[in-house]
């Protein structure tokens, strides 16, 4: 008779071969991993835009300041940025480029990462610590973003998707050290001491019982720039109050330009205005505009966090530049000047921010975001439809260019009737210095080798 042995022995392998088929556990091996890590330019961008999207919504809830708004979009773009680099082949770390960012946890080559769940990791843990206690919806919002992210990644392996996971987790942590030796803590903390120089020709607050905003911005630490006065650009009219001076001129510009207001001039400086805690900034509509860019060119999500970068890294910088220039040249709102000088009953169109007028801060971070969206993508018309996405206003505005952008931006606070035409025309020159430095000295992606 047959022994049936050696059948028993043949078939002996198959059971836990099965079993981990049936139990789905079955583990990528290391000859896999190029396959299995989907490179970032192959997914679709939504995740990242959902991210800044959030942003966006709870900068406003939170009724963040100006610059403080722009810090945290611009820390959140360098997370973005990097939490991605390990499944893109063909780009560059910040690190070295930003000089003072170290070497970041690098992904483990022998792993399997889903990059977005690594984005989800890394975006959760930097986020809420960007804010100066976050409220608990805030913090909420931020964990809800991180589970919906995760649950929609329902088609990676488990164990990949917490290894993504944990290892943006640790790479948000090296990025919090980072961040918080930017001298935010020392000059936010200072700044309910700061008392304001007195003197005619210098700046006084427009309304009781506020407070100079953010006096000692300046002096945060700059992502790209040398420094907040590297490309400042100082005042050409000096301060007069004599009738038949430029200074005088200027002002007096003010008080006509804004007699005759159109109805689209009315609307312009609506449309910019960007108050904090009405909207979500200066900085963050052109992080909206971002984001609208990347729907209406069709964007990838390697191409979504590109432009994400460059827009984050140019408000970051434009805020600390102009403010560093406004509290060292101290020059008074035209409110104060035309008041005293020219009519005392006088109001201007928008309300007058608590800080410095020159330069202007809209002309400066407006002008940094055009000149780095053209730098990536070149002279593109586009629409605009922040205010009706975050339920502002019906109000939606086309442009041929990101340059007539940033031109409309800047001259709607003449519109407004909150800066002179110096500090409009200077400010987009010194936000022009700061996108065409970050053009040159940020690389992301290498330029191709000839033959």
């Amino acid at each position: 008779m047959q022994s049936r042995r050696p059948h028993h022995r043949r078939g002996w392998w198959l059971w836990p071969v099965l079993s981990l088929l049936l139990a789905g556990l079955a583990w990528p091996t290391r000859a896999d991993n190029a396959a299995a890590s989907q490179p970032v330019q192959e997914y679709a961008p939504q995740p990242a835009q959902a991210w800044m999207t959030l942003l966006y919504e709870r900068v406003e809830a939170e009724g963040v300041s100006a610059p403080a708004a722009s810090r945290i979009y611009g820390y959140a773009a360098v997370t973005l940025y990097e939490s991605l680099l390990g499944g893109l082949p063909d780009n560059v770390t910040l690190a070295g480029q930003i000089v003072h960012l170290p070497d970041l946890p690098l992904w483990n080559e022998d792993q399997v990462y889903d990059w977005v769940a690594v984005m989800h990791g890394a975006m959760a843990t930097v986020l809420p610590r960007l804010f100066v206690e976050p409220e608990a919806a805030t913090v909420q919002a931020f964990r809800d973003r991180r589970a919906a992210g995760l649950a929609a990644l329902e088609d990676t392996h488990p164990q990949v998707r917490a290894a993504s996971l944990a290892y943006g987790e640790t790479l948000g942590r090296a990025l919090l050290d980072w961040i918080a030796r930017d001298g935010f803590q020392e000059a936010h903390a200072g700044a309910g001491d700061y008392v304001l120089p007195e003197g005619q020709e210098l700046y006084r607050l427009t309304a009781e019982g506020t407070q100079p905003v953010e006096p000692y911005w300046g002096e945060l630490r700059t992502l790209v720039l040398g420094g907040g006065f590297e490309c400042a650009i100082f005042p050409d009219v000096p301060f007069s109050t004599d009738p038949d001076s430029t200074f005088y001129q200027q002002a007096l510009e003010v008080v006509e330009v804004g007699r005759g207001l159109t109805e689209w001039q009315r609307e312009t400086a609506a449309y910019w205005v960007d108050t904090p805690g009405q909207t979500g900034t200066p900085a963050g509509h052109w992080v909206s505009i971002a984001t609208q860019l990347i729907d209406q060119y069709e964007m990838n999500l390697r191409q979504a966090a590109m432009l994400y970068t460059m827009v984050g890294l140019a408000v970051h910088d434009a805020f600390i530049s102009g403010w560093a220039v406004k509290y060292d040249v101290m020059l008074p709102r035209p409110v104060t000047y035309i008041r005293e000088h020219i009519r005392r009953r006088w109001s201007p169109y928008i309300e007058t921010p608590p800080f410095p007028e020159y330069p202007s801060g809209h002309s400066i971070v407006s002008a940094a975001a055009a000149e780095v969206l053209t730098g990536l993508l070149g002279a593109r018309a586009f629409e605009d439809q922040t205010h009706i996405l975050f339920s502002h206003s019906p109000l939606t505005r086309r442009y041929t260019s990101f340059e007539a952008a940033a031109q409309e931006a800047a001259i709607s606070r003449l519109y407004g009737g909150i800066h002179y035409r110096s500090a409009i025309e200077n400010g987009m020159r010194q936000g022009r210095c700061i996108g065409t430095l970050i053009n040159q000295r940020i690389l992301l992606s290498p330029l191709s080798q000839g033959e």
